[in-house]
Parts: C-alpha cells; structure tokens; sequence
C-alpha cells in the first residue's frame, strides 16, 4: 500500500495492473512461428536446432512466453524457473523489470543453443500443461508458450513499446475529487518530468552506487555493496543475514554462506552467492552474473546522472524565466567541463559513512566520472537520449464511491507510458 496525501495505491493486488506492449512485427527480420501443442513445438525445436542455420550469424533463436505474476519479483520467478528447466538464469531475456505488488503481465525470451535444448524440452513436456501453460505451486506466476521467435538480439531488446496501467486509487477525498479530475484533465495535454523513480536505486537505495563500482572494474566493492549494506527500509531478519555476511566476508570465510538461509527479498544475492562459491573470485564471479541483473547497477547510476541533470535542469529553466524548457527530446550530453557538476551533486549524496569506507582510494572519484560516461552514453550499447519529458496517454478514467472506504470515492483510470517512465511521477502530480 502506497498512501499519497490523497489517495491510496496498491491497497490491493488488482488495484495495479500493468500489460507490457510489444511490438513484433517492427522489424523486418523479425521471424515468429506460433506453435499451440507439445508435439509441434518438440518437432520445432529438433527441426530448428539440426538446421544448418542455427545461430547464423548475429540471429538467435529464443522462445517466446507471456508471463503473469503477482506479488512477487522477476528475479524470484526466474530463480524458481531456473531450476525447473535446470539452465542458467543468463538464458532468459526479459524487456523491462515490473512492480512486485501488482498483478503484471510480460513477454519472457528463453535463448535456445544445443545444450539446453533436451532440458527445455524435458521441462516443457513434464511440467506444462497440453495448452503449454504452467503454473506455480503458490499460483503467484502462470508462464503460458506462444511461439518460436528468430531475430537478433539487438533489434529484440527494441521491440518494448512500453506499458499500459490500469489503477485504481482508492481514498480519494470527496472535497479532492473535482481538483483531481481538473489535473487529469491538464494532464491529457501537457508533459510530466521523466524522473527515474526511486525504485529504480533499489530499497537500499545504492543500486547506483554498485553501478559506479561495476563500472570501474571495483569487484569486490560492488559484492561488498550487494551482499553487505543494509538500510533502514529493511528488516530485522534480512538486516542479520547482511551483517553475518559481511563477517564471513571480511574474515575470509565466505563457504560457510551455504549454512545461511537467505530470506526471500535477497534474490538477487542468492543468485550471486551461488555463482561467487563457484568461480571463488569476485571478478569471474559478476562476469557470470546474468547480464540482465548487472545492467540493472549499471542503469541505476546512469539513472542516477539522469535526475540530476534533469533536476537542475529545470531550477535553470525556472530561475531564468524560461517557459520554452519542455523539449522533446535533449540528448544526454555530459561535457568534460561539467565535472564539478557531476561531483557535487553526486558524490556528496553518498554520505554513508561505511560506503565511502570501502572504497579505499576516495580522492580518485573525481576522476573517474568522465571515463564513465563515455562508456555509458556514447557506447553504442547504449541508448543515446531519454526523453526529459513525457505525455501520458490517458485512455479512460471514471471516478465512483470507495466500496472500501466509507465516505471516500475511488478512481479507475487506464493509461499508457513509453518504455522507461515510471507511473509514480504521475501519481504523485495527481495526489500530492
């Protein structure tokens, strides 16, 4: 539940619904064989796979999956379904990380290569049903089959529109609801900040910061920075788990993390824990990370950069008056001489004093911030520009009393955002 001044979001799962738009039929070498039973899609894999012309080139072949989830992360769905289909988490693509509390549906991509064929072909017939669904023991994910997909892997990370929300915001004030509509009303034909919302940094909120270390090649730091910092925001259990991590860690004993059960919020450092025993070396270690999960630091520091600049982007605007600020798009352009920019208004938000501990060599930050992102914008990996604003698409909305809350009205509203807004920025223009 998420209580704004007025209003509540997530009061319950079917409050928050999110539909991930694709679109594949963009691209023109953009192959999809729809298969709807077991024996099709066996003689399918065995025909694609035996061809001369798997994995020609640059094109991949994948599977294509719808996933719905609720209560619960793409990370803990990927955890469990790796082990039933007994391949490496690495083999799965997915195009955007969705919210936890909510009910979300997704397109999930399973990489096909010679290795794993017989296992996803074993996991398929003894685990999906005859309409190629499964379903989760705790029913919190229903993973349903739609096709082959044969496409490269750059232009398949394109294929994300973005996403449609359907809300419900619950405890709406009666004396609020004519100055709600009013700014739905606005907001159908005007621009919204294009902040990266806090989620993206994590519930530490140092997702940035194990970015920062990835980036420079700090392996260690980044491990200490997953496994070991705890905040406020957690738990007592998860917060013992860290601390008891971070003794075996600094005392060299790091086998004896298999004895800890880790709680079900540290996924992530589940699956790094698993992959650090393994390899025995911090480096080799995050190289075998599922790239997805490591973009997921990377991104949260360019994220980071982002809102500054986005923040003191629009103080400018304000403070010379200018009214012409909202552009369509502004690339994310960061010159040299901007470094004392960067500096101030980053590194002076890292005021954990334990953070700035473990990295020894403290004076050399300023140093590294341009290196940085000429490897994170101007790599050709990368996005070039985001959007400093946005317009939502608002399709529906209808205002009606709160079943729940006595007294109170609730609204429904159906609206669409590109690919990486966030719907908070327009829930908190709507409610606070």
């Amino acid at each position: 539940m998420i209580i704004h001044n007025n209003g509540i979001i997530k009061c319950q799962l079917k409050d928050f619904i999110v539909n991930e738009k694709i679109n594949l039929s963009f691209f023109y070498n953009f192959y999809l064989r729809i298969i709807k039973t077991k024996n099709l899609l066996v003689n399918n894999l065995n025909n694609f796979l035996e061809s001369g012309n798997f994995l020609n080139g640059n094109n991949n072949y994948f599977l294509l999956f719808i996933l719905r989830k609720e209560n619960t992360t793409i990370f803990n769905v990927l955890l469990r379904l790796s082990k039933i289909f007994k391949i490496p988490i690495s083999d799965f693509l997915f195009l955007g990380e969705k919210d936890k509390y909510a009910i979300t549906y997704q397109s999930l991509f399973l990489r096909l290569n010679p290795k794993n064929k017989e296992k996803i072909i074993n996991a398929m017939l003894n685990n999906f049903d005859d309409n190629l669904r499964f379903e989760s023991y705790n029913k919190d994910f229903i993973l349903s089959f739609i096709g082959i997909v044969y496409n490269n892997l750059d232009s398949l990370k394109k294929v994300l529109l973005g996403n449609e929300f359907l809300i419900t915001i619950r405890k709406i004030p009666t004396e609020f609801q004519d100055f709600l509509i009013k700014r739905i009303k606005i907001l159908e034909a005007n621009y919204l900040p294009n902040y990266y919302d806090i989620q993206r940094f994590g519930k530490r909120l140092i997702n940035h910061l194990i970015g920062l270390a990835l980036n420079n090649k700090m392996y260690y730091e980044a491990s200490y920075l997953l496994l070991c910092i705890y905040s406020n925001n957690e738990n007592s259990k998860v917060k013992s788990k860290r601390r008891k991590i971070k003794e075996l860690l600094l005392n060299n004993k790091i086998d004896e993390v298999r004895n800890l059960r880790l709680s079900q919020y540290m996924d992530i450092e589940k699956i790094f824990l698993s992959i650090l025993l393994k390899e025995r070396n911090y480096k080799k270690a995050w190289k075998n990370f599922p790239y997805k999960f490591t973009t997921i630091f990377k991104d949260a520091y360019k994220s980071f950069i982002f809102n500054s600049k986005l923040n003191h982007f629009i103080k400018q605007s304000i403070l010379n008056n200018s009214s012409d600020f909202i552009s369509k798009k502004i690339q994310l352009n960061i010159p040299e001489n901007e470094k004392d920019f960067i500096n101030q208004n980053i590194i002076n938000k890292i005021n954990n004093k334990e953070v700035k501990e473990i990295f020894k060599n403290w004076d050399n930050f300023e140093f590294i911030f341009p290196k940085d992102l000429d490897l994170i914008i101007y790599n050709e990996k990368y996005e070039n520009y985001r959007d400093y604003f946005i317009r939502p698409i608002i399709k529906e909305f209808s205002l009606s009393d709160d079943e729940i809350f006595e007294n109170y009205k609730k609204l429904n509203v159906k609206f669409f955002l590109p690919k990486g807004s966030f719907a908070t920025n327009l829930f908190y223009y709507l409610l606070n």
